[in-house]
């Protein structure tokens, strides 16, 4: 049998046969043993990646595919390097956290806001400040209300993806219908606003019923804290450790007896029989023409513009109305690219994070209107290509945003929880504000000081 050959292959990355090398039955010469070693590994390097990099996030379907085609611009320039982004659309933050603690932990994730300061607080994630030299990544060029919610001091736990503020969509089509005036540029005062809703509220065909309400009740606290800190006031103290004082102070109660009139007493919003069963409606009906405002953020852009295309709404984008003699204030919600602690490949994943919030990868992303980008001069070129100024809208209110306690907070999610209660205990079981949101701070102050 000596001397007699035959063939076998070599298996790619998306398991073909790729390549054939000759193979002996029996033992070659040294020599010959050498170079078929030698075409076996250079036909590896050839058809398998030498690295491969796991991104995670929590995108649909749509975007998902989006990431992926980022992630190949990063792959391409990287020989040898191949990039696969996987989402978790449930239990994303515990899914995440169980691979890291596990040792199997992605190369780089989409860190939301409120999981930064128990991933930080943790030794989760890499700070990422001594890299951002190295990877020829501009803090400086990234909108300062977005940078600084990945901040601690100088340490960096993210570079951003994308963001936006808190605003009040409105249809421009319908105010002007119905004969009230646009929000000023500069913003509104609660009186206008209430003046607005009142006018947009009626019953068209006079069956006694209303057809178009003002708004979407903001009912969670995610919705409302900006109409807090719109009044003046703040639901903690200063240093994010207690709700005493705070939550319950004058500036809060005016703003929970302010938004619960709404329903209550002037009936601009959907009333309390439809907050029992939970209001499937609440944003369908800004979509049908059937409401005139939005509580809401940029992530509605990519259904509200297919909905203007047809015709049945006009979209304006506004600032949270203030409180008479209050300064705007808006909340900033945004996420980031982050890095486990524990990964395997630190210098590609911490030059893949920083390509995924890079200038290239934010002008590829603008394109489904799902966020701003966080990037000022990107952002700009976006609103300048708008003609509809809906994006010159969104940049004029960014600088009245600040970062969400959750970005600060440990375990948030449980200050929202027991902060829902206040307008249910207001709208569903009569109780005076006053009384809802000093019963609710006391509740909070005993969670956090667990």
């Amino acid at each position: 049998m000596t001397g007699t050959t035959g063939t076998t292959g070599t298996t790619g990355a998306a398991g073909g046969t790729t390549r054939s090398v000759p193979f002996l039955l029996s033992a070659p010469p040294a020599p010959l043993l050498f170079f078929v070693v030698l075409l076996l590994a250079c036909s590896r390097s050839n058809d398998q990646p030498a690295v491969t990099l796991r991104v995670l996030n929590w995108a649909s379907d749509l975007e998902l595919s989006g990431e992926q085609r980022i992630a190949d611009r990063f792959a391409a320039s990287h020989p040898g390097v191949r990039v696969i982004v996987e989402s978790i659309t449930s239990n994303y933050g515990e899914k995440l956290a169980t691979s890291i603690a596990s040792g199997a932990p992605p190369d780089v994730f989409l860190l939301d806001s409120p999981d930064i300061p128990a991933f930080v607080d943790r030794g989760l994630v890499i700070d990422l400040s001594p890299y951002v030299g190295r990877v020829g990544y501009d803090t400086a060029a990234v909108f300062p209300q977005v940078m600084e919610i990945f901040r601690r001091g100088p340490q960096l736990f993210a570079f951003p993806k994308g963001f936006t503020p808190l605003v009040i969509f409105y249809n421009r089509k319908l105010f002007r219908e119905l004969g009230v005036p646009f929000p000023a540029d500069t913003g509104w005062t609660w009186e206008g606003f209430l003046a607005a809703a009142r006018g947009l509220t009626r019953d068209l065909d006079g069956d006694g019923r209303v057809d178009t309400y003002a708004l979407n009740f903001p009912r969670q606290l995610y919705e409302w804290v900006s109409f807090v800190w719109s009044a003046g006031g703040d639901i903690l103290d200063p240093s994010g450790t207690h709700s005493v004082g705070y939550l319950d102070g004058p500036e809060a109660v005016a703003t929970f007896e302010f938004l619960t009139s709404l329903v209550t007493t002037y009936h601009v919003a959907p009333p309390v029989q439809f907050l029992e069963t939970g209001d499937a409606m609440r944003i369908a009906r800004f979509y049908l023409g059937r409401q005139g405002m939005l509580v809401s953020g940029h992530w509605q852009m990519p259904r509200l513009v297919d909905y203007a295309r047809r015709g049945d709404l006009e979209i304006g984008i506004a600032p949270v109305p203030r409180r008479d003699g209050a300064p705007l204030q808006t909340a900033v919600y945004a996420s980031g690219w982050a890095v486990p602690a524990n990964v395997r490949h630190k210098r590609l994943a911490i030059e893949l994070a920083a390509f995924l919030s890079g200038d290239e990868a934010q002008r590829m992303r603008a394109a489904n209107r799902l966020e701003l980008p966080v990037f000022a001069d990107v952002a700009r070129e976006v609103a300048a290509a708008d003609t509809s100024g809906v994006e010159a809208a969104f940049l004029s209110i960014v600088p009245s945003g600040r970062p969400p306690w959750g970005a600060t907070v440990v375990d948030f999610y449980e200050v929202e929880q027991l902060s829902f209660d206040i307008m249910d205990r207001v709208l569903l079981r009569g109780e005076p504000a006053a009384e809802a949101a000093r019963a609710v701070a006391r509740q909070i102050d005993e969670a956090m000081a667990r």
